[in-house]
């Protein structure tokens, strides 16, 4: 077996027309030599953040098997069955008032149209006023094409009594600030508020705010959160409902007896208090882990603490299993970019995988990501020197590119695009562009790609296609004539 090991420089991709022109062969001049020496491409990926790429590289799937999972429950009508989306309705029409506070993660189109389904039924077994909060998930701007068709679904079509109450964006149910105003909104409808949804889409296209950075806004009134009513979930990954239940019990704008307030959820949620789901998370047959072990290979992952958690769940197929082929080193300290530090740690430990994760995207300014690009070009140098020496392969590429806006050294404000493609290089001696071609693919190709490049017993050639040697045309054997 081949010791492979995989750079990503994540947020990097191949720039865009309209970009600024971050890289250059004088800011990273090994990986511009490598590009000339080596093989590279570039290969399409639309993915803006970690966990989706993440999870289109172990298991190729572009969305959560959660939605194909709700999509067979819809087709065959299962849904209408479910116990606990019953004892929701029947708790709803218990207590006369009661209404149905319904917080949507929304990341997906198909998010809207399996919401409506469910909200149709609901509305033939209930009367009860429904509010939809919608928590907004998308990393893109040019997703506000489908988020104002959603909202025109949702705010114009589902009949009088259901209303859109909340808008704002994920990030904010993520930090203490952003769950405070959410809390203080959903319980006094204090706050941004904005009738036409149309106009406030233009107003965050204007302003650049990308979906998932929106700052709350109602868009209807009466949406106040009121005892016995009910609040369901709709999300279809495990997100952290924690802080916002720290922050409702923690407000002193209303007293609220908490106790007469129910919890449900779509999936599975990270909570303290449970909150009772209607449907547990599908898994995967087919993810790195299993790879790895079906050519008896293991893995070491450079990452920061806090994402190797999700790292693993998805690279083990969506379980949160410890396997000891799949082991972790938290990066927190920087230790990465220092070139020989970085040679000493992969010399330290026996694995047939290392994939070190480097990250862009949180640089503060256009001179702070060249610095960093500049710092992770000089530990490919030093890699490169090692494979070379060893005859092992460095692979150098990126799970997402950003789109972003950044100030330069002239303090201009600069328009950063590396979506869209991402770099490839196969820096392996084995592997030249005489012998190989490079076939069209995803990050799941690209998985698939290393571990065939690690054990040729693997199954799966991935992006690599040898090319036919011209002597094997010339010497072909003569098809046999028929008698």
């Amino acid at each position: 077996m081949k010791k492979n090991i995989l750079l990503l420089i994540n947020g990097f991709g191949v720039e865009r027309n309209n970009s600024y022109n971050v890289y250059s062969a004088e800011l990273m001049p090994t990986m511009d030599k490598l590009t000339k020496e080596k093989i590279f491409v570039s290969i399409p990926n639309n993915y803006l953040d970690y966990k989706s790429s993440y999870r289109n590289f172990s298991m190729g799937i572009n969305e959560a098997l959660t939605y194909s999972l709700i999509e067979n429950n819809i087709f065959s009508e299962e849904y209408k069955s479910n116990q606990l989306l019953k004892y929701t309705v029947n708790e709803l029409n218990k207590y006369e008032g009661s209404r149905l506070h319904i917080i949507v993660y929304w990341d997906s189109t198909k998010t809207i149209e399996q919401l409506t389904t469910y909200l149709r039924y609901i509305q033939t077994v209930t009367k009860a006023k429904i509010f939809l909060h919608i928590i907004l998930c998308h990393k893109s701007l040019n997703d506000y094409k489908d988020i104002e068709k959603g909202f025109s679904v949702l705010n114009y079509e589902l009949g009088n009594n259901v209303k859109i109450g909340i808008v704002t964006g994920e990030s904010n149910l993520n930090n203490v600030l952003g769950a405070k105003d959410f809390v203080k909104n959903i319980v006094t409808e204090y706050g941004e508020k904005w009738k036409d949804l149309t106009k406030k889409v233009q107003v965050l296209l204007q302003t650049k705010t990308k979906p998932y950075e929106t700052r709350t806004f109602s868009v209807n009134s009466d949406y106040k959160l009121l005892e016995n009513d009910q609040i369901l979930i709709f999300n279809f990954s495990n997100i952290d409902f924690n802080l916002f239940k720290n922050e409702l019990k923690a407000q002193k704008y209303r007293q609220l007896d908490l106790s007469k307030i129910s919890y449900y959820s779509l999936f599975p949620t990270i909570c303290s208090e449970q909150i009772p789901f209607m449907y547990n998370f599908a898994v995967s047959s087919n993810y790195t882990l299993n790879s790895l072990k079906s050519i008896n290979a293991r893995c070491l992952i450079f990452d920061k603490k806090d994402n190797c958690p999700y790292i693993n769940y998805y690279l083990t197929g969506l379980r949160n299993t410890v396997d000891e082929n799949l082991k972790y080193l938290p990066t927190d300290d920087g230790f990465i970019y220092d070139p020989q530090k970085v040679l000493q740690t992969i010399q330290s430990y026996d694995k047939e995988l290392y994939i070190i994760n480097y990250e862009i995207n949180t640089c503060k300014n256009i001179e702070e990501m060249k610095d960093r690009l500049s710092k992770i070009d000089a530990v490919i140098k030093v890699l490169d020197d090692y494979i070379t020496q060893n005859n092992y392969a460095l692979i150098i590429s990126s799970f997402y590119g950003i789109e972003t806006d950044l100030y330069n050294a002239k303090q201009e404000l600069c328009k950063v695009d590396f979506s869209g493609r991402v770099p490839l290089i196969i820096d392996d001696k084995s592997i030249s562009l005489s012998q190989f071609s490079i076939l069209e693919g995803s990050l799941f190709d690209l998985s698939n790609t290393i571990m065939y490049n690690i054990n040729k017993d693997y199954k799966n050639t991935g992006l690599l296609k040898k090319k036919s040697s011209l002597l094997s045309i010339f010497y072909k054997k003569p098809k046999e004539s028929k008698k």
